[in-house]
Order: C-alpha cells, then structure tokens, then sequence
C-alpha cells in the first residue's frame, strides 16, 4: 500500500518487517473533519480478497472490504464504496492532495479481483481514512471501517474543505 509521509511525498508499504523512514501520514480524521498528520505506529498484513483500481492510469490493489470515499458531482454528497461494491459500476472518487487548492474527482475504474492477496498497510483507528497517493501529488481516502452514519451522513466536499 502507498501513503503520503510528513513532507508530502509517497511511500510504499510493502513488508512489515522493512524498515519505515516516515514518522507520520497523512489521514483523514473525521473528529475534525480535516485532513491532518497522524503517527504512523504500526503496519499490518492481511491475506484476504483484494480488488484492483485504476485511476489517472495508476493501478493499485485494496483489500475487498475496505471503504473508498466517493462524491456526486452534481451535489457534491460524500459516501463510502466498499471496493467491492465498485465491480462492474460507475463511481466518482474524491481526489485531493497535500498541496492542492481544490477537489476534483475520477471514475473508479476496476481492473482485476484477487481472491487471496497479500495486504500491508498502516494500521488506522476506526475515525480515519488513510490518504492513499493515486499520482505524486493526489490521493484517494479508503478505509478498513464504515463510517457513513457516525461521520458523513449529510455531509458535502464544501463540509470539509470549505470550496
């Protein structure tokens, strides 16, 4: 898995026992409803169904289960997809990045299922969404936990990053 560090830059999570350089990452904190650094303590590997995606022409492989962070265009609503959901559909995600002024979004494009695929990414408390980089400067926000009614039921981009 991939994560943007404390200088903004991706990293690949690929090994729990390769060491990290980065101390922090960044995360999506629904307690404050911003983007925000967040300890990076530890790193977990899950062998379970993985589903890849395509965006902006990068593919990158999430486990089956975890949530991505959508958006409607037109109304600027946010929801959650369980990746598995977005087989064979058309969905929007919500693009942002560290250093970017605005939103915008891509069509989830997927590309291949793994019935048993070996998973290493950070471990993230159940108010987070991992930052995941689709391109240097650009991320996606996924997650192992639903949190659509605790954190984002009736909730718009304008809500978050004030646009």
């Amino acid at each position: 898995m991939l994560i943007f560090d404390e200088n903004s830059y991706p990293i690949i999570i690929d090994n729990v026992n390769a060491p990290i350089i980065a101390t922090h990452m960044w995360v999506f904190d629904f307690t404050i409803m911003d983007f925000t650094l967040s300890p990076l303590q530890v790193i977990e590997e899950t062998i379970c169904p993985g589903i890849e995606i395509e965006i902006f022409g990068y593919r990158f492989v999430i486990p089956s289960h975890w949530n991505i962070l959508i958006y409607d265009k037109e109304t600027s609503q946010l929801d959650l997809a369980e990746a598995k959901e977005v087989l064979g559909m058309e969905f929007t995600a919500f693009i942002y990045g560290p250093k970017k002024g605005s939103h915008t979004g891509a069509t989830i494009i997927t590309t291949n299922y793994y019935p048993e695929y070996k998973h290493v990414a950070p471990s993230l408390n159940k108010f987070q969404m991992l930052c995941h980089p689709v391109s240097a400067d650009s991320w996606i926000n996924i997650s192992p936990s639903d949190s659509y009614n605790k954190y984002l039921k009736n909730i718009i981009v304008s809500d978050i990053i004030g646009t």
